[in-house]
């Protein structure tokens, strides 16, 4: 389950107000949906941002469910630290770096970041939103790193710089990929987009803003997962 639209992310356009007020003004929303996927099973949290880790934590308690979480972040630092002192309750099993530090092909600054990681336990993470060239950059320079968020859709919809050679870099990864933006921000139907997600993936991370959204989404990836077995 991913959280995008919990924070009124840009890609949802006109939506992504409503999503902002809906979820982030009002995080007892995402800690409703939050219970409901661990009703339904589904305990695997792509998590980013601070108001739905709040949700997540209080979800957690609620239930008794530990998540599985996969966290995305930019910060650095001290203030990468304090925040995972917050998560480490909740034990997350791998922190990715975000795209936009990423993506400037810093190994330096890449390697900062994944020195605190290493402190707290976790696997490490990369995410993405140019794989066609850091994916190339990532196994050219072998980073030590056990995950790949990166955009994959059949529309090609966030993959720079191209579709072409956005899968063919994730075809040649030699690290576990975890989809992201798999419904193309909307434009695709879940039955349509996880059968060809799990040619080139491992996992995906898709955000829901509903119950009804989450039944036919997680019901269409577990029948392409299956299907693809």
């Amino acid at each position: 389950m991913g959280c995008s639209p919990f924070i009124g992310a840009g890609q949802f356009g006109a939506r992504a107000s409503e999503y902002y007020r809906k979820f982030y003004v009002q995080p007892e929303n995402m800690v409703r949906l939050f219970l409901k996927s661990f009703e339904l099973g589904v305990a695997s949290i792509q998590l980013i941002e601070d108001r739905p880790l709040e949700a997540l934590i209080e979800a957690s308690y609620r239930s008794g469910v530990k998540p599985y979480i996969v966290y995305s972040t930019h910060l650095s630092g001290e203030a990468l630290r304090t925040t995972l002192d917050r998560l480490k309750q909740l034990e997350p099993e791998i922190i990715a770096i975000h795209a936009e530090v990423v993506d400037q092909l810093d190994i330096g600054r890449v390697m900062e970041r994944m020195d605190i990681v290493r402190e707290y336990g976790a696997s490490l993470g990369l995410a993405t939103h140019r794989p066609g060239v850091t994916l190339r950059w990532v196994e050219r320079e072998d980073v030590p790193v056990d995950v790949i968020l990166t955009p994959l859709n059949r529309l090609g919809y966030a993959m720079e710089p191209d579709f072409a050679s956005s899968l063919e870099a994730i075809k040649a990864c030699t690290r576990k990929i975890l989809a992201i933006k798999p419904l193309a921000a909307g434009s695709l139907r879940p039955g349509d987009a996880f059968t060809f997600i799990y040619k080139y993936a491992d996992s995906a991370a898709v955000g829901v803003t509903s119950e009804f959204e989450m039944r036919e989404t997680y019901e269409a990836a577990l029948e392409a997962h299956n299907h693809g077995e």
